[in-house]
């Protein structure tokens, strides 16, 4: 399983790819005030290139994510640990298929059919990656005893939360920076995901010893 555990780096590197392309590509994109959605938005320039960099990120991640939730079971992880990769299984799956088959369109309004469906899919990732980090840290502190990873995890949550709580913050005040914290939102999760990749993939024993009782 160690393969396919290995593509939530290789998902990661493409993600950070279709940003940082796509920002460059764009010479008036303005990654401060402007939501990374907006790069593969219909009518954007370069969406067509830069779409197959997400193509390749979306596949990769549900890769990865049937890779931990077969490891779960094989290795008969306890319940809350199982759901936690299952939810994070849920949650690639809803985004990859979700952002390809409604990209947020511009030229509409917030309220169009494709723009709304495309906010539902944001709300429905957010919630399920919530999920995922608070089930697994819980789970490999008390269940699993990997310790040193629980807790790491429990506080990738807790960031995503506060960094998300910005978002509405940045509306509410008209800051205009909804690009920067959808970023900090993100990234960590994504540098979660290249480090939980990692240790799985290389079977780094220091997040994954047993043995840490104390």
């Amino acid at each position: 399983m160690k393969i396919l555990q290995g593509f939530g780096m290789i998902s990661v590197i493409f993600y950070f790819i279709h940003v940082f392309l796509g920002q460059a590509l764009w010479k008036s994109y303005n990654p401060i005030t402007t939501d990374i959605s907006t790069l593969t938005a219909i009518g954007s320039p370069n969406a067509e290139i830069i779409g197959i960099f997400t193509l390749i990120y979306g596949i990769c991640a549900v890769i990865f994510a049937i890779g931990l939730v077969i490891e779960s079971f094989n290795k008969k992880y306890n319940i809350i640990t199982k759901l936690g990769f299952i939810f994070l299984l849920a949650m690639t799956i809803v985004s990859f298929i979700g952002y390809t088959l409604f990209p947020l369109n511009p030229s509409q309004t917030v309220s169009s059919f494709q723009n709304m469906m495309h906010i539902i899919i944001t709300g429905m990732t957010v919630l399920l990656t919530i999920l995922f980090l608070f089930f697994i840290g819980i789970g490999f502190i008390k269940k699993e005893k990997f310790k040193k990873l629980g807790k790491i995890s429990l506080i990738v949550a807790i960031l995503v939360i506060l960094f998300g709580m910005l978002n509405p913050i940045n509306l509410a005040l008209g800051l205009n920076i909804l690009g920067l914290t959808e970023r900090l939102v993100i990234f960590t999760l994504e540098i979660f995901i290249f480090f939980l990749s990692a240790v799985y993939t290389f079977d780094i024993s220091y997040f994954l010893s047993i043995n840490e009782n104390k």
